[in-house]
């Protein structure tokens, strides 16, 4: 009774200022990920490029998986005062819920970027077509729940909420 007491008392965080919050961090992920990429590697053939779509995901694997797990937000999201929580209690996520909210939030653009890369014709059309359905899949059902939780948050077992003042 009392984690519901306690994950109840979590306020959710509005849909616009998670959208925020994340382009923010998309920002700073393409800024230091032009920096990262390009210093380790310069390569513009289909190959190169394949290995720098795998160096941006890893290098945003590790943006979110650390921050959420040590901060309990990512940069963007602690600029609202936001915080991504274990919706059971609250807690801090573990690496496997980070991980698994990471899958679902970002794995269809990782797997698209790779698509799109290996040159298959209008099969990456169609591709990109279905990530974009579902990214917007992901913002209907985190507007339509009562706690803001998206897929993505429910299959993590996460919750994006307004960091309280206590």
């Amino acid at each position: 009774m009392a984690t519901e007491a306690m994950t109840s008392a979590l306020a959710p965080a509005s849909v616009a200022t998670r959208v925020i919050a994340y382009i923010l961090d998309a920002i700073v992920l393409a800024i230091v990920g032009i920096f990262v990429v390009g210093a380790l590697y310069s390569d513009v053939s289909v190959v190169g490029s394949v290995v720098r779509a795998i160096i941006y995901a890893v290098l945003g694997y590790a943006y979110f998986g650390y921050s959420w797990t040590a901060w309990r937000a990512s940069p963007g999201q602690r600029m609202f005062g936001l915080v991504t929580v274990n919706a059971a209690d609250g807690g801090t996520l573990s690496w496997n819920q980070a991980t698994m909210r990471w899958l679902y939030l970002f794995g269809p653009s990782v797997f698209n970027s790779l698509f799109t890369i290996s040159g298959v014709g209008g099969l990456s059309g169609l591709v990109s077509l279905i990530v974009l359905v579902y990214y917007i899949y992901l913002l209907w059902t985190t507007s339509q729940d009562p706690r803001h939780q998206g897929f993505h948050d429910k299959q993590s077992n996460t919750i994006v909420a307004v960091k309280s003042a206590s």
